[in-house]
């Protein structure tokens, strides 16, 4: 494979760069550049002087690994240079002068992958620690480094090997008396083994997308009761036009905001009210969908008046899901005849609410670590496919259908699992995630 080279540290000025060159020719082209001899040490520091057409380039430390003892198995040397970006390019163009070629955006995982360095759902693992953005979401992605899920993966694929087996020696040699036959009981037993298995680690994995994604927060009330003001005093800044004329807000706003270690996502939307204009109809539209994928909600009413026709609307909207009721304008004469946690959004008096908000999302993502996660969507699909195809095969057996037809649904599930694993005959999918990679990772 061609060696390549690429920026591991964000592309501006700093006080230092790293640079990764991986590959079979990683010594030979650094050696090009070199004012020293660069010896293959593995873990082990040199300072050089990088010089091209008899010109000092800059002064550096190179961290030097040998295969396979590296992050991608291969032959790899980190230059640590000065954190000019004109000289961070400068030195890659001269790399790529002297032989190496600019990684592919997850190239650096993507190797390690393929050299058996890391499994799918640990470089899953290694895209969600960074982007991460609470310590909730950096315990969990961190937790796949254990190998519980690849213990159990493994597990579960020895049995569904053993079943597919079983059944395909019963199948091909029915006239051999020696092969044990399988039974329906027996068989209806470990398929549903498997589908119990597996929706459970869906469902765990399920658990954890509110903790690396954030918890969607929905702000929803009638037009002017402070929601905008509201979503400003939660991210602590003028995120949001906050305007006394109804109907301001036409989309749903979104921003992120981090409470002791855990990410909300909160959403200001448009107030939920009578109205012709066609545009503010679609804003309460987006509105419903923002209430119908939030993990709270806050139902934001106006403390200085009383309940309306609008709120009891947006009351019976809510009837059926789990809700917050938030009292606003608490600095002004109370009028309003309702429960709920009372604040003043423009004077930033919301520290109850922060701590209810809190409280109420602390047990979201909460997940036994010793349980299996898998750490991407993808994965996730591919096991809920496996859950299907095991269905259909009791499907199969419960219609008094042959085991041949049920063996194709025992196939498909394998090659779903194989494709959890990366064991899978057709790698695209390797190509696509890795793409979400940056490109010195």
């Amino acid at each position: 494979m061609k060696t390549i080279c690429a920026l591991a540290t964000a592309p501006m000025n700093s006080a230092i760069h790293i640079i990764r060159v991986s590959g079979n020719d990683t010594y030979k082209i650094i050696n090009r550049l070199s004012s020293f001899p660069v010896k293959k040490q593995s873990y082990a520091i040199q300072r050089v002087s990088l010089v091209w057409n008899n010109k000092t380039i800059d002064n550096v430390l190179l961290m030097k690994f040998i295969a396979p003892k590296s992050y991608t198995g291969e032959d790899l040397i980190e230059i640590n240079c000065h954190g000019g970006i004109y000289l961070a390019n400068k030195i890659i163009d001269i790399l790529v002068a002297c032989g190496c070629q600019l990684a592919e955006p997850g190239e650096f995982t993507r190797r390690a992958f393929m050299n058996n360095k890391l499994t799918i759902n640990e470089a899953d693992a290694i895209n969600n620690i960074i982007n991460a953005s609470n310590d909730k979401a950096i315990d969990l992605a961190n937790n796949t480094f254990n190998k519980q899920v690849i213990k159990a993966l493994n597990k579960f694929k020895e049995e569904l090997f053993k079943l597919i087996g079983q059944v395909e020696v019963n199948i091909d040699y029915p006239e051999f008396d020696d092969i044990p036959n399988i039974n329906k009981k027996t068989f209806l037993k470990k398929i549903d083994d498997l589908i119990k298995e597996a929706e459970l680690i869906v469902k765990n994995s399920r658990i954890i997308k509110p903790i690396k994604d954030g918890v969607n927060v929905a702000l929803i009330g009638r037009p002017n009761v402070g929601k905008s003001s509201l979503m400003n005093a939660l991210l602590d800044e003028q995120r949001v036009i906050v305007s006394s004329v109804p109907g301001t807000t036409r989309d749903v706003v979104s921003s992120k905001v981090n409470i002791n270690g855990l990410t909300f996502n909160v959403m200001d939307t448009a107030g939920i009210r009578k109205t012709t204009d066609q545009l503010e109809n679609i804003s309460i539209d987006m509105t419903n969908n923002a209430i119908n994928n939030a993990q709270i909600i806050i139902w934001l009413v106006d403390g200085s008046q009383k309940l309306n026709d609008e709120d009891k609307k947006i009351k019976s909207l809510l009837k059926d899901k789990k809700y917050l009721v938030v009292i606003n304008k608490s600095d002004l004469k109370r009028k309003v005849n309702i429960k709920g946690i009372k604040i003043s959004a423009k004077n930033n008096q919301i520290d109850l609410l922060i701590k209810t908000l809190w409280k109420y999302a602390s047990h979201i993502g909460d997940v036994n670590l010793n349980n299996p996660i898998l750490q991407s969507d993808r994965s996730i699909e591919l096991m809920m496919n496996i859950v299907e195809q095991l269905q259909g095969v009791k499907d199969l057996i419960h219609q008094k259908m042959t085991l041949d037809l049920a063996i194709e649904y025992l196939h498909h599930a394998m090659n779903s699992l194989m494709g959890i694993l990366g064991n899978g005959k057709e790698y695209n999918f390797v190509d696509q995630l890795f793409k979400n990679f940056c490109v010195g990772k």
